[in-house]
């Protein structure tokens, strides 16, 4: 799929970056500014990986908001939900590695490579949260609309119908309740995530 390619193509570039660093001359007993560079180049590395994944998971939640083929489910809507709560967790993550960092980092080192490319990605991951905050309301409104002439079929339907109608109207306003509020959490994430990869990349030049 798209997103394996995505991901693979995120890890292609990361690992060739690190071999650029590995090409260069290196002495017999390497001082303690370098041991220090090499551990902060892996954890630069560990920071891209995770957001070369909350990429790939954004871009899973955009097809099946995208209702350009049709409605989601209720059960595709809830797995989205719970991912959402997973990447706004995991870019909080990311937000606190990025202050650490910031603390320790060295201005004009080498790995103002990997902080720019950290600013890069922060900010695709927060267009993307625009994004699937964009869709989930033109699915609430596509939806509203959906309950009124539902409710308005039920009603000609008979009491039965009504009863039934209007339980699976309330089920699915509550479930887009929920989601609107999960993608409120993730762009308030993914805000914070690209102010510290800023500060980061500055600190770094």
């Amino acid at each position: 799929m798209k997103f394996k390619f995505a991901l693979s193509a995120g890890l292609v570039f990361i690992t060739g970056m690190g071999l650029a660093f590995a090409g260069t001359a290196v002495p017999a007993q390497p001082s303690q500014a370098s041991v220090q560079e090499d551990a902060k180049t892996r954890e630069f590395k560990d920071i891209l990986v995770k957001l070369v994944r909350q990429d790939e998971y954004l871009d899973e939640a955009i097809e099946i908001l995208d209702t350009a083929s049709g409605r989601p489910s209720q059960e595709d809507l809830a797995a989205v939900g719970v991912s959402l709560k997973a990447i706004a967790k995991n870019l909080r993550h990311v937000s606190a590695l990025n202050k650490a960092e910031f603390a320790a980092i060295q201005p004009g080192s080498d790995l103002s490579r990997y902080t720019n490319t950290i600013l890069s990605y922060s900010r695709k991951v927060d267009r993307k949260s625009v994004q699937v905050g964009t869709l989930i309301a033109q699915l609430a409104a596509k939806n509203k609309k959906a309950a009124m002439r539902d409710a308005v079929t039920s009603r000609k339907g008979g009491k039965k119908a009504r009863g039934r109608q209007l339980t699976e109207v309330l089920a699915e306003q509550r479930s887009m309740a929920r989601l609107a509020a999960d993608a409120r959490a993730l762009r308030g994430a993914s805000r914070d995530l690209s102010a510290t990869s800023k500060w980061l990349y500055i600190a770094s030049k």
